[in-house]
């Protein structure tokens, strides 16, 4: 009886430490693809906007919400509005197909473009840009139930 308990115990404790290293192993693989994606994304987006504006301003992102899931590729930038009559969604979000091509950039299989703008609002003088970079299928997902909430309106 002895025995039972003690490979009882042993069996709990295995599957304690196999489930804390698993979920440590996958954050961190979860968060190296996120620092890489977010610094693809800033360059592809400082890059677009350089061409199309010709700046020198260089923006950072920042996460959009982990709502939707701990693998979506998502990053929202935020810059003052200026009089800028070609800075807009379409025009953004072909100079990011063309970048995407130019720089042969990885996507999910089946995805039909690299980047998509997901969200384009100004509040208070400051332009609000979410942009998706399709790297893996929780990021497709996303786009897909953005889609379904928009003809739901």
């Amino acid at each position: 009886m002895e025995i039972i308990f003690t490979c009882l115990i042993a069996i709990i404790v295995v599957g304690i430490l196999y489930t804390v290293v698993h979920r440590t192993m996958m954050k961190r693989a979860t968060t190296m693809m996120r620092s890489h994606a977010q610094a693809v994304t800033d360059d592809a987006v400082n890059a677009c906007l350089y061409e199309m504006l010709s700046w020198d301003k260089t923006l950072d992102s920042e996460l959009v919400a982990d709502v939707w899931g701990k693998g979506v590729l998502a990053f929202e930038y935020q810059f003052a509005v200026e009089d800028r009559p070609n800075l807009t969604r379409e025009n953004l979000e072909s100079a990011l197909d063309r970048y995407a091509k130019d720089h042969k950039l990885d996507t999910a299989n089946g995805s039909p473009a690299t980047f998509v703008i997901t969200d384009w609002w100004q509040y208070e003088k400051i332009q609000h840009i979410d942009v998706a970079y399709l790297l893996n299928e929780a990021t497709k997902e996303y786009i897909d139930d953005l889609r379904c909430l928009d003809k739901a309106k």
